[in-house]
């Protein structure tokens, strides 16, 4: 990230909530200044954090018409595995979104770089799943046993739910890494699984190794989703 930027040339403005709307605005009228020309908006509708559609059609405008991404209120975005491998297709030799963010009662222009972000998200998601089954194995050893045992079949359909919503947002998140590794000629399992590790990319587990049944189980879930 590099702050006391100023934007220029032509942009393309994503907001990522119907609920940010006017603040989003507001920040980029005030942030941006005179030097850029916008040449089309687009609003995010899913609310949903690792499923962001509007987000890829504003990336493919910005290659279209070689714009910059401007982001207002950009939050938490850069923690989204599906965020960052969306602003991956940016097109240029460091491509790079602008964030527009209020500082000191001040609006102010913000580089993030793909590259940096997507490895900082990876860094973030395994810390973040380290510190979660730690937390996990401190309440085990106080007896805290986990599910619901009041009415455990109710529980029980709710978890598989949970854990096949989970599965579908990873699969999403994940594919067009995948995608991205068979243009390079990289077609089989195997192949993908290396490329999967040679760029330290977790499973959904968190585990460092891909295997090829891992990799044909995901490229399966994808063509359900329709993805």
């Amino acid at each position: 990230m590099e702050s006391n930027y100023t934007p220029r040339g032509k942009c393309i403005v994503y907001i990522k909530s119907t609920k940010d709307i006017d603040r989003s605005r507001a920040l980029v009228k005030e942030g941006i200044g005179t030097r850029c020309t916008f040449i089309d908006e687009f609003i995010e509708e899913s609310a949903r954090k690792n499923y962001k559609p509007v987000l890829e059609k504003a990336i493919v405008k910005c290659n279209e018409k070689a714009a910059k991404l401007v982001i207002p209120n950009i939050g938490h975005l850069p923690r989204s595995l599906a965020f960052c491998n969306a602003c991956m297709k940016l097109e240029g030799s460091d491509p790079y979104i602008i964030s527009i963010r209020s500082t000191d009662h001040r609006a102010s222009a913000f580089k993030y770089h793909a590259n940096q972000m997507y490895l900082q998200c990876i860094d973030h998601i395994a810390a973040t799943s380290k510190k979660s089954k730690k937390a996990i194995a401190k309440k085990k050893a106080t007896g805290w046993k986990a599910g619901n045992p009041v009415n455990l079949d109710v529980a029980t359909v709710n978890a598989m739910r949970a854990r096949e919503r989970l599965a579908d947002d990873y699969c999403r998140s994940i594919i067009p890494e995948i995608r991205r590794i068979q243009q390079y000629g990289k077609v089989t399992l195997q192949e993908i699984a290396n490329a999967l590790m040679a760029q330290n990319i977790k499973t959904r587990r968190n585990k460092d190794t891909w295997t090829p049944m891992g990799v044909s189980n995901i490229i399966k879930k994808a063509n359900k989703l329709g993805i």
